[in-house]
């Protein structure tokens, strides 16, 4: 029996919300083709989830193609490259992947549902953003962890104490496994900003503008005197209403830079 494949096709990246409404209804496999364009796999075609995307993005383009059965898991692995990020990284988005860098920190993951593979802007900048920073912090706090691969950077680049948190227990399970596989120990915590107690030298939030806006204040707390924010998932249309937030608790922005889409901006705590 084939498959069915919704096609999903846009001007602009395809990011993590149309990915969370293809798993929430039901989709057996995503292939990202590339940046913009997807392949999600489905036992059947259901016209209410071309709809609830529409609703969620009016700028996609969608169909349904009939495919023979394939074993989109095995697929998608074969599609996976090396990626070299920033200065000092390279991402192997599967553990079995050999390092062509071996002066750069590599990064393992364990291909998975959750957001965070390196590949999207937010993820990227986010480690280049670590560049950024005058010193290696010792204590970091990753808010909103997907994949861990931010966590196990943070531990990669020296620091004591690393603390992960999301509030999607699947993306706890992934980070886990990241952790494992980099050899990274990290603690990991299913919850928000409220999840763990203490102050950081650095707190990464790769996570939703809007969201990011509500949890400044708890971020705030989080952060040691002198501490550094690395926040990112921000849509260019959204960087000002970030920016207030932060200015409003004190934080003095380093460094921002965008892709044209998205924002990741360095802030440090007074």
């Amino acid at each position: 029996m084939g498959n069915v494949v919704l096609v999903l096709r846009s001007h602009a990246t395809l990011d993590e919300g149309v990915g969370d409404l293809l798993r929430e209804r039901g989709t057996l496999g995503i292939w990202e083709v590339s940046a913009r364009e997807w392949r999600a796999y489905f036992s059947g075609a259901d016209p209410e989830i071309p709809s609830a995307l529409l609703t969620l993005r009016r700028d996609l383009e969608l169909r349904w193609e009939d495919e023979e059965q394939v074993d989109w898991a095995a697929r998608y692995q074969a599609s996976l490259r090396p990626i070299a990020v920033g200065k000092r990284f390279v991402i192997l988005p599967s553990p079995e992947l050999e390092n062509p860098w071996p002066g750069r920190i590599a990064l393992k993951l364990v291909p998975g549902m959750a957001f965070g593979t390196g590949e999207h802007y937010t993820t990227a900048s986010c480690l280049r953003a670590f560049e950024d920073l005058p010193s290696a912090p010792r204590t970091v706090f990753d808010l909103g962890c997907g994949t861990g691969i931010l966590a196990a950077a943070a531990v990669k680049l020296g620091a004591s104490k690393v603390v992960a948190s999301d509030i999607d227990p699947e993306a706890c399970e992934v980070s886990r496994q990241t952790a494992a596989v980099n050899g990274t120990p990290f603690e990991i915590l299913e919850g928000g900003a409220d999840a763990t107690a203490g102050r950081f030298e650095c707190v990464l939030a790769n996570i939703l503008a809007q969201t990011l806006v509500e949890l400044m204040p708890e971020i705030r707390r989080r952060l040691a005197d002198g501490g550094h924010l690395i926040g990112s998932g921000i849509l260019l249309s959204l960087g000002d209403d970030v920016l207030k937030a932060a200015s409003h608790h004190g934080l003095e922005l380093l460094k921002r830079r965008t892709d044209g889409e998205w924002w990741t901006f360095l802030w440090r705590a007074p």
